[in-house]
Order: C-alpha cells, then structure tokens, then sequence
C-alpha cells in the first residue's frame, strides 16, 4: 500500500477557480470598455452632448468644431489619449461660456450688423497670402457663409464682454506706480545697438563689397542690391538688438566696432557678412513715464480676467447646464 502523500496541495483547485475568476473579470471590463468604445462610434450625429438653458448642441456639431480648432495641422493627432480629453474638456467649456455670452447679448438687446462683419472679414483676409485664403477658409468652415456667421459670433460675444467687463476696468495712477516699484528690474533694458549687415555666398565677393564701402559707396544702397539676407530689402538695417538676441558671431563684432565703422569680412554657416553699426544705446532702466501706459494696459488685462471669471461663475451658478460626457 501507498504511504499518503503529505505534500499533497488540497487548496490546488480552489487557487485555480481564483484565478479564472480573475481571467473572467478582466475579460469582461475589457470587453465593457471595448462595448463603450463601440457605441461612442455609433453616437447619431443629432444625439445632444451639451445643453446650455434651451440651447442644446449636437454631437455632430462638437465634432465639427473640435477638427475646426484642433485637427487643422495635425496638432490632435500628435496628442496623447489624456491631452485629447483636456482638449475636449476645454472645448466643452469654452462652449457652454460662448453660449451663456449670446443669451447675454440677446438680453442686453446687442446687434452685429452686416457691415462691421464685413469690415471684419476683410481685415482678416489681408493676413493670408495670394490664393491661400478662399482655400482656407472652405477647408476649416465649409463654406463662406459659415465662416460669416462664426465672424458675427465671436463680434456679438466681444461686445458683450465690452459692455459688462470693460465699464468695470479702471486703474488709477497710484496702482500703475506701485507696480512699477514692485517690478522695476523688470523694466531695465541692456545695452543695446543698432547695426546693418551685407551678406553674400562668397569670400571673394564680400571683399569686393567692402572695398566699395570704403570708397564711400552707401551701405543700404549697396545691401539692397547685393545682400542675400531679407533685411537686405531694407538696407541690411538689423534694428536695435541686446545681446543674447543675434548669433554669437554677430555680437562679438557689433558690440565692439565702434559707430559708423566697418567690420572685416566675418565669415558664418550663413556666408560672408560685413557689418556697420548705427547706434549705441547703454543699459538703463526705463523711467515710469515710459512704461506707464504698458503697465496700465498690462493692469487692465489682469482685471479684466479676474471680472471675466466671476461674472461667468455667476451666469453658470444661474443657468441649466448638462453635460453628456460619456458621448464625448
């Protein structure tokens, strides 16, 4: 007869059941997560997501203005599954606000009319370059006519926030000055020049620029014609720069030349450049005088946040607001 085995492990199918159990609950929060990823696909385009009072918003119109703001270049696709739902949440926000603003308008009785949208829509039109702009617009919009109407949006909400925030915003002289001491170092602005630059392809054509230059040929007239660089155009003039601000290359030439001298032939990774300085401005700092409407302005803006915030906390404690964020 068989002795009795000591080490068998009586537990052995309890351990198994376990960890089916186990099997079967991952199985089956997986498959509930894929069972919710599924009817997210199959929301109807006219399912509200968004309610705000008695306007509500569909799910195809989410999604039309979320590719509208953040698919334009990629930019959502390169976002993480968390960064997406950030982006939707800020979405969600930005139109329950946006449509809190246009009750607001129709209550305060304020209008867009015609005119001031097309003043609008031209001086948007001037920021895009030949053909780019009709192209543009149909690809994010779909039509003009859309296009039009999100113009006369966005007017209506600025003029109610000019009518109820910007009474409101008021600095006195004593706050700007207060500021000012506060932050001073702010203000303080480093030595700074002013210089034009030639640049061409060759060693050999930089000489025979800079010998021009010394005969007395005029800077700007010459860069207009030889230089390769865009500032070439405006007569090589670089503008006033502190350091830290130009390749290195740059500024240990100008910060040393003294004004309205040339500089030798210095050689970069962008080509041969000669370089003549204009003027010289020393650190300093700004007075308040100068900077007085700047931090005004700057002022106003903080406030104008701050009023921002409280009076839509306000219209949000008052109004109906669902949010469906499971369909989102």
């Amino acid at each position: 007869m068989m002795p009795e085995n000591r080490f068998v492990n009586h537990d052995r199918p309890n351990i198994i059941f376990c960890i089916l159990c186990l099997v079967f609950c991952i199985l089956s929060i997986m498959g509930c997560k894929r069972q919710a990823e599924e009817e997210k696909k199959l929301v109807s385009p006219d399912a509200v997501v968004i309610s705000v009072n008695d306007k509500a918003i569909s799910y195809g119109e989410f999604q039309d203005i979320f590719k509208r703001n953040f698919w334009e270049g990629n930019v959502a696709a390169e976002l993480k599954e968390e960064e997406l739902r950030e982006l939707n949440r800020a979405l969600v926000n930005q139109l329950i606000e946006e449509e809190l603003m246009l009750k607001e308008a129709a209550k305060l009785v304020l209008i867009v009319n015609e005119k001031e949208v097309s003043a609008e829509m031209e001086q948007i039109k001037k920021e895009y370059v030949g053909d780019s702009f009709e192209s543009t617009i149909l690809n994010k919009y779909g039509s003009m006519e859309k296009w039009r109407e999100e113009i006369k949006r966005k007017l209506l909400m600025k003029k109610v926030v000019d009518e109820v925030i910007t009474p409101k915003l008021s600095v006195k002289e004593e706050e700007a000055r207060r500021y000012y001491k506060e932050h001073e170092s702010e203000y303080n602005v480093s030595e700074q020049v002013r210089a034009r630059m030639i640049v061409v392809k060759t060693e050999e054509e930089a000489n025979h620029v800079r010998e021009r230059l010394l005969k007395g040929e005029d800077f700007a007239k010459v860069a207009k014609e030889v230089s390769l660089s865009p500032e070439g155009r405006k007569g090589g003039d670089l503008g006033f720069f502190g350091r830290g601000e130009m390749p290195t290359e740059f500024e240990e030439v100008v910060f040393v030349l003294p004004k309205g001298e040339l500089s030798e032939v210095i050689k970069t990774v962008y080509g041969y450049h000669i370089f003549r300085v204009e003027e010289k401005r020393e650190a300093r700092s700004k007075s308040f005088k100068e900077v007085r409407n700047e931090i005004i302005e700057k002022l106003k803006r903080e406030k104008s946040d701050m009023e921002f915030q409280a009076w839509m906390k306000e219209l949000k404690q008052k109004a109906r607001i669902e949010v469906r964020e499971e369909l989102l």
